[in-house]
């Protein structure tokens, strides 16, 4: 288990390009050498794009609340958005 949360740490290092550049030029190598290793570069590629994807999806719906507080409650906020389309 060590050995696989070294990896994961390791990768993640390199998908955040937190590595110096020896590093990462040893890195590329054994990415080359192992397609495995290749593969699960891939996969932490993905999980980081989910990742701030659900991030952006938590935002827009707490800026939806905000502004649908905001409509409710504070006319001179309506009557703004209402005469930017005017």
């Amino acid at each position: 288990m060590r050995k696989q949360l070294h990896e994961i740490q390791e990768i993640d290092q390199y998908v955040l390009r937190e590595m110096s550049a020896a590093d990462q030029l040893v890195f590329q190598a054994r990415m080359l050498a192992c397609h495995h290793l290749q593969e699960k570069v891939e996969h932490q590629l993905q999980a980081h794009a989910l990742v701030r994807r659900f991030a952006r999806e938590a935002q827009r719906e707490q800026l939806s609340e905000v502004y649908d507080r905001l409509w409710e409650t504070d006319a001179s906020f309506r009557s703004e958005i209402t005469a930017i389309f005017k």
